[in-house]
Protein backbone atom coordinates (compact mmCIF):
# COMPACT_ATOMS: atom_id res chain seq x y z
CA UNK A 1 0.00 0.00 0.00
CA UNK A 2 2.85 2.54 1.41
CA UNK A 3 4.55 2.41 -2.60
CA UNK A 4 0.86 2.89 -4.57
CA UNK A 5 0.68 5.62 -2.48
CA UNK A 6 3.76 6.93 -3.10
CA UNK A 7 3.08 6.69 -6.52
CA UNK A 8 0.00 8.01 -6.41
CA UNK A 9 -1.02 11.99 -7.20
CA UNK A 10 -1.53 13.95 -3.95
CA UNK A 11 -3.47 17.25 -3.39
CA UNK A 12 -1.61 20.08 -1.53
CA UNK A 13 -2.92 22.69 0.42
CA UNK A 14 -3.32 25.46 -2.04
CA UNK A 15 -2.43 28.03 1.19
CA UNK A 16 0.62 26.10 2.35
CA UNK A 17 1.84 25.68 -0.78
CA UNK A 18 0.59 28.41 -3.34
CA UNK A 19 3.34 28.51 -5.91
CA UNK A 20 5.36 25.56 -5.02
CA UNK A 21 8.68 25.62 -7.79
CA UNK A 22 9.69 22.59 -9.48
CA UNK A 23 11.78 19.61 -7.47
CA UNK A 24 10.73 21.99 -4.09
CA UNK A 25 9.48 19.48 -1.06
CA UNK A 26 6.07 19.98 -0.12
CA UNK A 27 4.02 18.34 2.12
CA UNK A 28 0.80 16.51 1.09
CA UNK A 29 -2.22 16.78 2.82
CA UNK A 30 -2.04 13.32 3.81
CA UNK A 31 1.51 14.01 5.31
CA UNK A 32 3.49 12.82 2.47
CA UNK A 33 6.77 15.14 1.75
CA UNK A 34 7.91 14.98 -1.92
CA UNK A 35 9.48 17.09 -4.60
CA UNK A 36 7.30 18.77 -6.47
CA UNK A 37 7.25 18.09 -10.19
CA UNK A 38 3.87 20.31 -11.30
CA UNK A 39 0.33 19.99 -10.51
CA UNK A 40 -2.20 16.97 -12.34
CA UNK A 41 -5.22 17.61 -13.72
CA UNK A 42 -6.10 14.17 -14.08
CA UNK A 43 -7.99 11.97 -11.71
CA UNK A 44 -5.77 9.16 -12.49
CA UNK A 45 -3.92 7.01 -9.83
CA UNK A 46 -5.10 9.33 -6.49
CA UNK A 47 -4.19 9.06 -3.44
CA UNK A 48 -6.54 7.78 -1.38
CA UNK A 49 -5.38 9.24 1.87
CA UNK A 50 -5.25 12.83 0.11
CA UNK A 51 -8.73 11.77 -1.22
CA UNK A 52 -10.42 11.09 2.01
CA UNK A 53 -8.81 15.03 3.71
CA UNK A 54 -10.26 16.79 0.31
CA UNK A 55 -13.37 15.41 1.58
CA UNK A 56 -13.64 17.33 4.77
CA UNK A 57 -14.24 20.76 5.71
CA UNK A 58 -10.87 22.08 6.92
CA UNK A 59 -7.48 20.76 6.37
CA UNK A 60 -5.00 19.21 9.13
CA UNK A 61 -3.10 22.79 8.72
CA UNK A 62 -6.75 24.47 9.50
CA UNK A 63 -7.12 25.65 5.90
CA UNK A 64 -10.12 24.66 4.19
CA UNK A 65 -9.92 24.15 0.69
CA UNK A 66 -11.87 27.47 -0.63
CA UNK A 67 -9.33 29.91 0.99
CA UNK A 68 -6.38 30.80 -1.55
Amino acid sequence: MMAEIERAAHAYCPVCNPDPGLGEPVTALCGATHAYWGRRERPVNNCPACETVVAKTVYPCGHTGGER
